[in-house]
């Protein structure tokens, strides 16, 4: 564990970005959530939010109570290169359950340690917790397997709960629990000795029932209600389990499930009631439902189907548990070494027919393992390779069978860290410790507010998603969402839904926050600000008085500040009680795909201004006067004749580049 972390550590505590997007994110919120309310209950923005996998945040939860959004992150890390070797632990009780030997557990937790895997440390994902909670969870079921008793069954529901809080996909550990009981004991043996875990799932299938005929099945799941929905056996769907299975064995080293998956299929044939036996059940049952799970899912619900080994890692530790279990049994060697021969030629088939390596596309935190493949690139290389290790390991077992735990355990293991090694090094650590894409100090929005401030982000449709991200990754005090017009936003939570009130120069809605962040390109308003904390290029932190009043809102611009060819557009400005003259800047830009200049024309409050725009570039600003009635608004329509073909095929005129109001004296008539 202390080997493992210490890889990790070096690594993740250099991490100081993001890798994937909203998952960590959601982390953060929620981690942020439990702290502020002193409630498990997963909340986002002020409102329940189904994301049921809260241990991971709950862990978190004292880090970004009490620190810094960026510090708490680096703390994070530091915590996730402990947690996730972790699972080491449970790996090694397991072991020890299984085969009695100490040797045996120290192998397997060894190879539970080092994996590919150990780059999630570098993110904050769910993985990190669910790792060990999954083999701690496992280790509880055999047990009960293992020893019937109604504490163990206690246990092992204990257990079914931590894998479920932990990750919601591990919900399947709930169904692979009784089919390895049957696989087992059989029916009736395993009723007379887990009378607890009947009953609790009886009347688990009772409530089932009742919610399902109320339609409230999905609320037990949160979120994954809908990947837990649907077409469950999409097309495709062998061929793709076939991939992510050969995908994980590749990063486990090939070994640990040929030998677990050979011992498995001798062990459950043998009639004793052994801790081995039943191992050997939870095996055969975990492996298949889990492949299946994961390969459905992504299926139906990862672009392209690609393969995210992250999803099927937990195989890690069972095959470690077996792979050892394997190098210790008194099975007759023969025996042995048949099914695992076997057991690699159906591997090394599988690897050729359907491995489905994408080296052109690699997400190191989606697919570790499948990120080493670029490093050999050929699939019967590595065919070779694994029956190497295979041979050679069968050959140390038939000659010094003695020396074959240690020796095979060793080079595993190095392999596991080699991979993790390869991954940091070419993909996660250049892309953990890259820029971030504001030119500021990451949490520069609660440098600038005091620790009670609310704040919340008002998005612009067709900016860069990644601005306002960073803003909510790092910003503690960033904790609502305005959504204007029923516009895009950039992150799935709850949000705050408003509307311009084109007549009152209102924003209606909920008016959650003094501290807005706006956009720097944005064109549908413009808030009136009480003061500004901030006026970047991209994102300004403006201060404002509620209800929220506008300065000036547009219509007949489209959302990124086109006109829309051969119809005017109106900019309207308003007082809000205020008789006062009011000086127009008005910049506008014509496409680089404009055969000639632009023609434009500015009416309104009795002025006009008429010009042209050249192709590719902006005109310098328009100023106009004007005086706003002191309850109402003033209107300047801006026409142009052009119409211009842009690259993603909107015929538009000109483009409104900026556009501001400020005080500039008392009108005449006052």
């Amino acid at each position: 564990m202390l080997a493992a972390a210490g890889l990790a550590g070096y690594f993740a505590l250099r991490a100081t970005s993001w890798a994937v997007m909203t998952d960590e994110l959601q982390v953060v919120r929620l981690a942020e959530s439990i702290a502020g309310r002193l409630s498990p209950v997963p909340s986002i923005h002020g409102h329940y939010y189904g994301a049921l996998s809260q241990l991971y945040p709950l862990l978190l939860a004292p880090l970004f109570g009490t620190l810094s959004a960026p510090t708490a992150e680096t703390a994070a890390h530091a915590l996730n290169a402990i947690l996730l070797p972790s699972a080491a632990l449970p790996a090694f009780l397991l072991a020890r359950s299984v085969t009695g030997s100490r040797a045996a557990a120290l192998a397997a937790a060894a190879l539970t340690a080092f994996t590919p895997w150990l780059v999630l440390t570098s993110t904050l994902l769910t993985e990190n917790a669910a790792y060990p909670a999954f083999v701690w969870a496992v280790y509880f079921c055999h047990r009960t397997l293992a020893t019937p008793t109604a504490r163990n069954d206690a246990f092992a529901l204990a257990g079914l709960l931590l894998a479920f809080f932990a990750r919601t996909q591990l919900l399947v550990l709930g169904v692979a629990l009784p089919l390895a009981l049957l696989l087992h004991a059989g029916p009736r043996r395993a009723l007379r000795s887990h009378r607890v875990l009947a009953v609790v799932y009886a009347l688990s299938l009772v409530v089932a029932g009742a919610l399902l005929w109320r339609g409230s099945l999905g609320a037990v799941v949160g979120n994954y209600a809908v990947p837990f929905s649907g077409d469950l056996i999409p097309r495709g769907l062998w061929a793709s389990a076939a991939s992510h299975l050969v995908h994980v064995v590749v990063g486990i080293g090939v070994v640990p499930f040929v030998f677990g998956l050979a011992w498995s299929l001798l062990a459950i044939l043998r009639p004793e009631q052994t801790p081995a036996r039943a191992f050997a059940a939870l095996f055969l049952v975990l492996v298949p439902v889990l492949t299946l799970e994961v390969a459905s899912f992504d299926l139906r619900f990862t672009p392209h189907g690609f393969n995210q080994d992250r999803y099927l890692f937990y195989l890690a530790p069972l095959c470690a548990v077996g792979g050892v279990a394997a190098l210790l049994s008194r099975l007759p060697f023969a025996r042995l070494a048949v099914s695992a021969t076997a057991v690699f030629a159906l591997f090394a088939w599988l690897l050729l027919q359907f491995g489905a390596y994408d080296d052109e596309t690699v997400i190191f935190w989606a697919a570790p393992a499948a990120a080493v493949h670029t490093a050999i690139g050929s699939d019967l290389l590595l065919a070779l390779l694994a029956g190497a290790l295979v041979a050679g390991s069968l050959a140390l077992l038939w000659r010094a069978p003695h020396q074959a735990l240690a020796s095979v355990a060793t080079v595993v293991a190095a392999i596991g860290a080699g991979q993790a090694l390869y991954v940091y090094e070419q993909y996660a650590d250049p892309a953990m410790t890259r820029t971030n894409v504001m030119p500021l100090a990451r949490d520069w929005i609660d440098r600038r507010l005091p620790a009670d401030a609310s704040v919340a982000l008002v998005p612009a449709p067709r900016d860069t998603a990644a601005f306002w991200w960073e803003a909510e990754l790092w910003n503690k005090r960033v904790d609502r969402l305005l959504r204007v017009d029923h516009g895009p936003v950039f992150s799935p939570f709850p949000t705050s839904d408003v509307a311009v009130d084109f007549r009152s120069g209102t924003l209606r809605g909920p008016q959650p926050s003094d501290y807005l962040v706006l956009s720097g390109s944005e064109k549908r308003f413009a808030p009136t600000i009480v003061r500004t904390l901030h006026d970047g290029k991209l994102l300004k932190l403006v201060q404002v008085a509620r209800p929220y009043h506008l300065q000036w809102a547009t219509r007949g611009v489209t959302p990124d500040g086109w006109t829309v060819a051969g119809k005017p557009a109106t900019l309207r400005f308003y007082a809000h009680g205020t008789s006062a003259r009011r000086r127009i800047v008005v910049v506008l830009a014509a496409s680089s795909h404009a055969a000639l200049p632009l023609d434009f024309r500015l009416r309104g409050g009795g002025k006009e201004r008429s010009g042209w725009v050249d192709p590719g570039g902006a005109r310098p600003p328009v100023t106009m006067n004007l005086c706003v009635p002191t309850s109402g608004f003033v209107d300047l329509k801006l026409t142009t004749a052009a119409m211009v073909k842009i690259p993603d095929g909107r015929l538009v005129g000109l483009h409104l580049d900026r556009l501001s109001s400020k005080s500039a004296g008392t009108c005449a008539s006052t």
